[in-house]
C-alpha cells in the first residue's frame, strides 16, 4: 500500500502527496517521480504483483487495461486516484469510483458507460498541480503505444518506454521533462507553500471587503478608502484567476459612490496601470455602472487642466483632466466596449471636443511632464491635444462612424480643430457630417450644448454654438429646438461677433418652419436692437429671420414693425453682400405694399423718401439682378409717392432724366449728403453717376454756403485721379461747370491750384476750348 498511497498523493498533484512520495520508497520514489503522464489521456499506474512486488503499468485513457481497479474522489486539491486489486482476470475495466466529501463510495461504473458517458479530463484528475509544476504537465512528444505489443515481455515497460523515446526527436533542451533528482524541487516545494499562504492571506482580504461592500452599507467617507483597498489587491495578485475576484464590490461601489470610485481609481492610477484597466473595463461594460462611471469621467474630461472637487473622505488632490482621456483612450481598445446603442457616446465626444480646444490654447507643465511619462509607455501622440484628437477619433471608429472619421480627414478637419482660430468652424462642419447619426444621439447632444450654454462657463461658448446650430437642420427634433430657443437672446446680446453670427444662423434655419417662427416673437426686440450693428451676410439672416417673423404676427405688430424695418432698411442698400442687398430691397418693396392706417402712410412717406437716392443709384449697379430690384422698388416708390413724372420715366426705361426730377422735391441737403458716400463706390458706373448727381445738385443752387461749396469742390477734386479715366474726365467737366455757374468765394483753400488744374485739363481737353474761354472772360 505504501507504494499505491505515494502514487495517489502524487496524482492528486499536491505538496504534501509529493513529501509523501518521498518519505515512502526513496529509490522508488524517484521512479515514479521519472514516470510522466503525458497528454490528456495517458499516465501510468502501480501494478502490484505477487509478494508484495510490482511494476508501473501505462494508463492509456483515463482508463486501465491491467489489474488495477481505481477509484476517484473530488477534493480541494483535484481527483484522487486509489490503485486497488479488483479484477484478477485483466479484464478492461473501469478504475472510477466517486465518493462524496464524508468518503462514501459511489457506484462503480463500467468501462464501456464510463467511455460513453463520463470521460474525465486530465484537468480533474490530476488537479491543480500540473499548472504549479510545468515540467510535468507539459506535454512532450508521445511514444507510439501501438507498437507496446511488440515489446520483449521480460523488458520492464518503463525501460521500454525509455528506449523507445529515444528513437524519436527529444524536445529541445529548454523544456525538459524529466526530474531524476527530488531535491530539485525542493525550494519550488517551499516556494509554492509560501504562495499558498499568500494566496490564503489575499483570500482572507477579498473576504474581508467582499462582507463590508455586500453585507453592510457604506458611509461615503469610506467608500475612497476601500476602493483604494481593492487597487492594491489587484495590484498584488497578477494571477488571472484572481482579476476578477471582487468584481461585485466593485460594481455594488461604483453603484454607490460613482464619483468618489472614478476620482480615487485616477489618483492611485493617472497613468491606468494593469489593475486600473481592469477595474474600468469592468465598470464601463457592467449595465449596472457603465452610465455613471462615463458621466464621471467626462466631468473630469471637462475640467481642463485639472479636475479640484474633492471626494467624500475631504482628499482634494488635483487631478489631471489628460489622466481620464487616457483611461478613455484604454476603455476604447476593448473588445466587448459598449456599442452607440449601449452607451451615450454624445457626451465624451462633447467633452474631447472642449478638450482638443481647451489643451490647444493652455498647457501647464505638469500635465506636459504627465504626459511625457505616458509617452514613454506607449508611445502616442506627439502632444496632449494630438492625443485627445486620436481619441475622438477612435470614440467615433467604435460607436460604427469609421467613414465619417476617413471623410473628415480628407476635408483637413482634424488639423483644423488643433488650432484655436479655425476650432468653432471646424467643430461646425463635423457637427454638419454627423446630422445623419441616430435620432436618439442627436438629442442627447442637443440636451448636452443646451446644458453646456446654460452655465456660466465663458470657455468653448463659441464652438458649443457652432455645433447647436447645424444640428438644428435636423427637422425631427421639434421639441429640442423649441426648447433651444430660450438660449438665444442672451447670447444675440453678446460682444462677439461669431457668436451673433451664429445665433442668427441658427434663428434663419429655424425662421423657415413655421410651427417654430409662431414662437420667436420674443426675439424680436434682441434683433431690431443689433440690426444697424451688422453687415455683410450676418445683416442678410437677419432681415431673412425679421421678414418670416412679420408674416406670422397680428396686423397691428407687423405694422408697427414695418415702419421700424422701413427707416432701416435703406442702409443696407449698399451692402458689401450681393445677397444682402436684394434681400433688403425686396423687403422695402414688401413693406411699402403693407395696407396702412393714413397717419402710419405719413411716417413711411418719410422713410420711402429718404430709400429715392439709393435706389436711384442702384439702377445703375453692375450686378444685374440688384439693378432690377432697385428699377422695380424706385417704381413702387414714386407710386406710393404719387409722383407721375417718375413713374413716366421708369415705365420708359429713361433712367438718364431721373436725376433732375429727383431734385424737384427741394431736399438738395439731404441729397448732397447720401450721394457723397457713392464717390467711393468700388463699381465705377456707381462714382460716374455720383459725379454726375453732384454736379447736377450744384447748379441747382446758387447761393451755396462756403462750407458747403467747400465739400463739393473737395469731394469732386478728388475724382480728377480717379482710376476711372471716364470718371476723371466726368469730373473735370463737372468743376468747370460749378465755376462757370457758382461764384466761389476767395477763401476757398487751393482755387489758385484748381484754375491752374482747370487750364491744364483744357489743354488736354480740345473739346472744352471753347467754354473754358467764355469763364475766362466771365472772371476778367
Amino acid at each position: 500500500m505504501g507504494h499505491r498511497e505515494a502514487v495517489r498523493g502524487w496524482v492528486v498533484g499536491g505538496l504534501e502527496g509529493l513529501r509523501r512520495l518521498k518519505a515512502t520508497s526513496g529509490q522508488a520514489g524517484r521512479k515514479a517521480l521519472r514516470a510522466r503522464l503525458v497528454g490528456s489521456h495517458e499516465g501510468m499506474g502501480w501494478q502490484e504483483g505477487a509478494e508484495g512486488r510490482g511494476r508501473w503499468q501505462w494508463v492509456a485513457g483515463p482508463f486501465v487495461s491491467c489489474h488495477d481497479v481505481g477509484c476517484v474522489q473530488a477534493t480541494g486539491h483535484g481527483a484522487l486516484c486509489d490503485l486497488r486489486d479488483r479484477n484478477a482476470a485483466g479484464s478492461l475495466v473501469s478504475p472510477l469510483f466517486l465518493e462524496d466529501e464524508a468518503g462514501q463510495v459511489g457506484k462503480e461504473w463500467s468501462c464501456k458507460e464510463s467511455l460513453q458517458s463520463h470521460p474525465i479530463p486530465a484537468a480533474r484528475v490530476f488537479g491543480a498541480s500540473w499548472k504549479r509544476f510545468p515540467s510535468l504537465w507539459w506535454e512532450p512528444l508521445r511514444p507510439d503505444l501501438s507498437s507496446m505489443a511488440g515489446r520483449d515481455p521480460s523488458m520492464p515497460k518503463l525501460a521500454w518506454m525509455e528506449e523507445e523515446e529515444a528513437k524519436v526527436n527529444a524536445p529541445p533542451a529548454q523544456q525538459p521533462y524529466e526530474l531524476t533528482e527530488v531535491q530539485v524541487l525542493q525550494a519550488g516545494w517551499d516556494q509554492t507553500e509560501q504562495e499558498q499562504q499568500q494566496h490564503q492571506e489575499q483570500e482572507a482580504i477579498a473576504v474581508e471587503l467582499d462582507k463590508r461592500v455586500l453585507h453592510s452599507v457604506i458611509p461615503p467617507h469610506h467608500a475612497p478608502g476601500i476602493l483604494r483597498s481593492i487597487y492594491q489587491w489587484l495590484v498584488s495578485n497578477t494571477e488571472q484567476s484572481a482579476q476578477h475576484r471582487l468584481d461585485r464590490s466593485l460594481l455594488e461601489l461604483a453603484e454607490e459612490h460613482p464619483h468618489d470610485v472614478v476620482v480615487t481609481l485616477l489618483r492611485c492610477s493617472p497613468a491606468c496601470d494593469r489593475a486600473a484597466v481592469t477595474m474600468w473595463r469592468v465598470m464601463v461594460v457592467s449595465s449596472r455602472t457603465k452610465k455613471k462611471v462615463m458621466a464621471e469621467l467626462c466631468r473630469v474630461l471637462k475640467d481642463w487642466p485639472f479636475h479640484r472637487m474633492s471626494t467624500s473622505d475631504g482628499d482634494n488632490t488635483d487631478v489631471f483632466a489628460l489622466a481620464a482621456t487616457r483611461v478613455l483612450w484604454e476603455l476604447l481598445r476593448l473588445a466587448n466596449y459598449p456599442t452607440e446603442e449601449e452607451m451615450s457616446f454624445p457626451l465624451p465626444l462633447m467633452v474631447l471636443l472642449f478638450q482638443i480646444f481647451a489643451s490647444a490654447q493652455q498647457t501647464p507643465e505638469e500635465v506636459e511632464t504627465f504626459f511625457r511619462e505616458c509617452q514613454q509607455e506607449e508611445g502616442i501622440a506627439t502632444s496632449p491635444s494630438r492625443f485627445t484628437v486620436l481619441t475622438l477619433k477612435a470614440l467615433l471608429c467604435r460607436v460604427g462612424y469609421d467613414m465619417l472619421v476617413l471623410e473628415l480627414g480628407k476635408r483637413n478637419i482634424w488639423e483644423m480643430l488643433l488650432h484655436t482660430e479655425s476650432h468653432h468652424w471646424a467643430v461646425g462642419l463635423l457637427a454638419r457630417a454627423m446630422k445623419h447619426v441616430s435620432r436618439r444621439a442627436r438629442r442627447q447632444i442637443l440636451l448636452y450644448l443646451e446644458t453646456w450654454l446654460n452655465n456660466n462657463e465663458p470657455r468653448w461658448k463659441v464652438p458649443a454654438m457652432a455645433f447647436l446650430v447645424e444640428m438644428l437642420a435636423c427637422k425631427d427634433l421639434k421639441m429640442q429646438c423649441l426648447r433651444v430657443l430660450q438660449l438665444f437672446p442672451r447670447y444675440l446680446r453678446s460682444e462677439c461677433t461669431v457668436m451673433r453670427q451664429l445665433v442668427l444662423k441658427g434663428l434663419k434655419t429655424l425662421s423657415r418652419r413655421p410651427y417654430v417662427v409662431k414662437k420667436m416673437e420674443f426675439l424680436l426686440p434682441e434683433i431690431m436692437g443689433i440690426l444697424p450693428e451688422l453687415e455683410g451676410d450676418v445683416a442678410g439672416n437677419a432681415l431673412f429671420v425679421l421678414k418670416n417673423m412679420l408674416k406670422e404676427m397680428t396686423i397691428s405688430k407687423a405694422n408697427s414693425t414695418a415702419l421700424q424695418l422701413a427707416e432701416r432698411l435703406p442702409a443696407f442698400f449698399d451692402s458689401e453682400s450681393s445677397s444682402t442687398q436684394l434681400q433688403s430691397i425686396h423687403f422695402f418693396r414688401a413693406v411699402m405694399s403693407r395696407l396702412f392706417a393714413a397717419r402710419e402712410k405719413e411716417q413711411l412717406k418719410t422713410h420711402v423718401c429718404q430709400s429715392m437716392i439709393p435706389l436711384f443709384f442702384h439702377l445703375h449697379d453692375e450686378n444685374q439682378q440688384v439693378a432690377e430690384a432697385a428699377e422695380e422698388t424706385l417704381l413702387d416708390a414714386a407710386k406710393f409717392l404719387q409722383r407721375s413724372q417718375l413713374v413716366d420715366l421708369l415705365e420708359r426705361k429713361q433712367t438718364r432724366r431721373l436725376g433732375k426730377y429727383l431734385l424737384e422735391d427741394n431736399s438738395l441737403d439731404e441729397h448732397l449728403r447720401q450721394s457723397l458716400p457713392y464717390l467711393q463706390s468700388p463699381q465705377e458706373p456707381l462714382r460716374l453717376e455720383a459725379v454726375r448727381f453732384i454736379g447736377l445738385v450744384a447748379r441747382r443752387v446758387r447761393d451755396w454756403r462756403e462750407e458747403e461749396l467747400l465739400i463739393i469742390y473737395e469731394a469732386i477734386q478728388g475724382m480728377m485721379d480717379d482710376v476711372s479715366s471716364s470718371v476723371s474726365s466726368l469730373a473735370t467737366e463737372t468743376l468747370f461747370i460749378i465755376r462757370a455757374s457758382v461764384r466761389l468765394p476767395r477763401s476757398v483753400p487751393g482755387l489758385r491750384g484748381l484754375s491752374y488744374r482747370l487750364w491744364k485739363a483744357w489743354k488736354m481737353k480740345r473739346s472744352a476750348l471753347s467754354f473754358l474761354c467764355c469763364c475766362c472772360c466771365a472772371q476778367g
